[in-house]
């Protein structure tokens, strides 16, 4: 019997553990994003989505947000050392979540950025970049 309570006791730890990385990694992004106006940031899986409140998001819109407001807190060591483990993709869509771009492997994409100049940083931001469109 002791078996099966370590057992829950384990499996909901674990749970709520995911649920506040989770949760820590939408707060830091909410507060490092805020200068962007997200009007949601949402987190499914190991996939976060970010919805900007513009009709379109421009090239130089998701290069900043990404650069900026992304990027910037990974290179300065301001943010936790979990943010960002796991997640796959990062998408930055417009107010009617029907058009953007997705970033693949964000914190690694991030930390290679760091190590160049701005635009060969640039140009690995590009080459890991999806345009996103709702299906």
């Amino acid at each position: 019997m002791t078996a099966i309570k370590s057992l829950f006791l384990s499996t909901a730890l674990l749970v709520s553990f995911s649920a506040l990385a989770s949760d820590a990694d939408i707060s830091t992004l909410k507060k490092e994003l805020k200068v962007f106006q997200p009007t949601d940031i949402t987190k499914k899986n190991n996939d976060i989505t970010v919805v900007i409140p513009a009709k379109n998001i421009t090239r130089e819109a998701y290069e900043a947000l990404i650069t900026n407001g992304l990027c910037t807190p990974i290179w300065t060591k301001d943010i936790p050392s979990s943010f960002l483990n796991g997640i796959n993709t990062f998408t930055v869509v417009n107010q009617f979540k029907a058009f953007g771009y997705t970033l693949d492997s964000p914190l690694s994409t991030c930390k290679e950025m760091g190590n160049l100049m701005p635009e060969p940083a640039k140009v690995l931001m590009y080459s890991k970049t999806k345009s996103y469109t709702s299906s």
